[in-house]
């Protein structure tokens, strides 16, 4: 576990993170092992040309106080501060070459580095140009000088401070990362430089190797600074510390309460951590901030909808269609509102449809076009949900969902055999959704393979025996492999105490078990009575009607099927022979 200390900074009480000490005993990052040599190929152009300036001594702050130097070299808010105040002069023409040429840097770093510490530095304007105020002048306009020498620690430095300024930096990473292991090795506590890798590695996607480097800035010269900070967090975020995360954020948020990118690192690190309210909170106080941010509109309203507050999201994706702001997440809550509130598939199917011609190579619209085609039974731009589901799997092989849809369509057309194919593959994988498994047991019913079905359910049954979906998929493999004591004692257990849907479900798995016809009949009538949308209580009640040739009954039975399904073609097809058999 990360370990947190706290430090007093003025009034402020404020966290500082230990991660470091996770990884390293040293106070900062080990030096790499020498890299085995290869060329590197670099295309420069694209890179921005620059003046090549003429190259300046190793002695050319040598005039310049020692404590001073190396407090710029360090480069914390607190030194460069010290050391702007110690050089500045109310007399300009009193800045030799070399001051003014080091507070233009001192500007520079806390402008680029350390916007939040910045306050009213100015820098005396230089009369002379030079490679130092070369370098700074191209940070500022986002490009990366190609040109400098490595002279000294600043010629090495300040051009890696251009992935601070600008996002289009990639090509040049690995010359930037060289360039701060020498400036590390030439000043291994500076502060400017440790941050800067820190912030590299989370951009290369090296979050744990981040924690090292922001971990050997964040110390004595920089136990409080916003930025090394906040990216600690997105760090701890990234190595999934999302409790850690939450907390510094937290701890900023007391005192930049108005800072929208911390105010969202909070929001995800809440919501990764299942904590709905906490989540909403932050996004309202973004919200207040920035109104019009469509993204925290949909991301507010999708957290409505998982605290079944389905009318206040509603409201919200209505504010987004009635702006134009409606981005391929509007479309796949809309989706959602429609088929899992709403009820209505139609709809939700047309939504589906028009956010598949929007984004046709979109994988996570492509699984919620089949799962609609899946639902309604219908095509969606002309595709059936196999189709679909088959073109999320060609761009994700891997993708759960569109697997799960593919075996749920090949199990309703009774193609078991290729269901079971695909599921045993899918149940093998790490980190399977329980409900592929019970999706499994399923399959191994209608294959007739009660020992493969009884053996899983029962790993799964022992593993959580109070849970109702374990105890459902339980209950049919007894009752499916002829266990009917164990089955009947399992249901008489769980009888008293089920809330209706679950005693809606035991009354109809019970009526396979009973022995007359009166015992089958009045089972399913207490399952209607507890769950009267119960649609296989239904339709066995169909069925029973129908083979004793008593059409009225059978279709008032079938009709509230069809009115449940009513994109089931089997359902429709058996309520339309019922209607010619009722008018001979």
């Amino acid at each position: 576990m990360a370990k947190l200390r706290i430090l007093n900074h003025g009034c402020i009480a404020f966290m500082v993170v230990s991660i470091f000490s996770i990884f390293s005993c040293g106070s900062a990052p080990e030096a790499r092992p020498e890299p085995v040599a290869e060329e590197i190929v670099i295309d420069e152009s694209s890179a921005v040309s620059v003046a090549v300036m003429p190259a300046v001594k190793k002695s050319f702050f040598s005039s310049i106080n020692k404590e001073d130097l190396e407090a710029v070299q360090i480069g914390s808010p607190h030194s460069l501060k010290q050391a702007y105040n110690n050089l500045h002069k109310s007399v300009d023409e009193n800045y030799s070459d070399a001051e003014r040429t080091l507070l233009n840097i001192i500007c520079a770093m806390m402008e680029v580095v350390w916007p939040s510490e910045r306050g009213t530095m100015t820098a005396p304007k230089v009369h002379s140009l030079n490679q130092y105020i070369g370098i700074i002048d191209s940070v500022r306009n986002g490009i990366y000088d190609l040109s400098s020498s490595s002279a000294d620690f600043f010629s090495i430095l300040l051009p890696t401070m251009v992935i601070l300024s600008s996002d289009n930096m990639d090509e040049y990473y690995g010359r930037v990362e060289e360039s701060l292991y020498k400036a590390i090795e030439i000043k291994p506590d500076s502060v400017v430089a440790n941050y800067i890798m820190g912030v590299l590695c989370l951009r290369t996607g090296r979050a744990e190797d981040a924690l090292r480097f922001l971990n050997a800035a964040n110390g004595k010269y920089a136990a409080v600074t916003k930025e090394i900070l906040f990216a600690i967090a997105q760090a701890c975020f990234a190595t999934d510390s999302k409790e850690l995360a939450l907390t510094v954020g937290e701890q900023l948020l007391s005192r930049y309460p108005q800072d929208t990118s911390i105010l969202d690192l909070c929001a995800r690190a809440a919501y990764a951590l299942c904590d709905l309210d906490k989540t909403e909170s932050y996004i309202v106080r973004i919200l207040l901030l920035e109104p019009d941010n469509a993204d925290y509109v949909l991301f507010r309203a999708s957290i409505l909808m998982q605290k079944q507050d389905s009318i206040r999201a509603s409201s919200l994706l209505d504010v987004c269609a009635r702006k134009n702001q409606t981005p391929r997440e509007y479309y796949i809550l809309r989706t959602r509102l429609q088929c899992d509130w709403n009820k209505n598939y139609t709809a939700a199917a047309e939504v589906a449809s028009k956010a598949l011609t929007l984004y046709p190579e979109d994988t996570d619209i492509l699984v919620l076009a089949a799962e609609m085609a899946s639902l309604t039974g219908k095509p969606v731009e002309g595709l059936s949900a196999m189709e679909i589901a088959g073109k999320a799997l060609e761009k994700d092989p891997s993708n759960a969902k569109a697997k799960e849809i593919c075996i749920s369509e090949m199990y309703k057309s009774g193609k078991y055999q290729q269901a079971y194919a695909l599921s045993s593959s899918m149940i093998s994988e790490k980190n399977v959704q329980r409900s592929a498994l019970f999706t499994h047991i399923d399959i191994c019913l209608a294959l007739r393979k009660t020992t493969e079905a009884g053996n899983l359910a029962g790993r799964i049954y022992k593993e959580s025996p109070e849970d109702e979906e374990t105890q459902t998929a339980y209950i049919k493999v007894l009752a499916s492999s002829g266990q009917v004591a164990a089955a009947n004692q399992l249901i008489a257990k769980l009888l008293p105490d089920a809330n209706s849907k679950m005693k809606s479900f035991l009354y109809y798995e019970r009526s396979f078990l009973q022995g007359s016809e009166d015992q089958v009949l009045s089972d399913l009538r207490s399952s209607l009575t507890a769950n009267p949308r119960n649609k296989d209580s239904l339709y066995r009640l169909y069925k029973i009607y129908y083979n004793k040739k008593d059409w009225r009954r059978a279709q008032y039975y079938l009709k509230q099927v069809v009115a449940l399904d009513p994109a089931n073609s089997i359902y429709v097809r058996q309520n339309a022979e019922l209607d010619k058999l009722l008018k001979r």
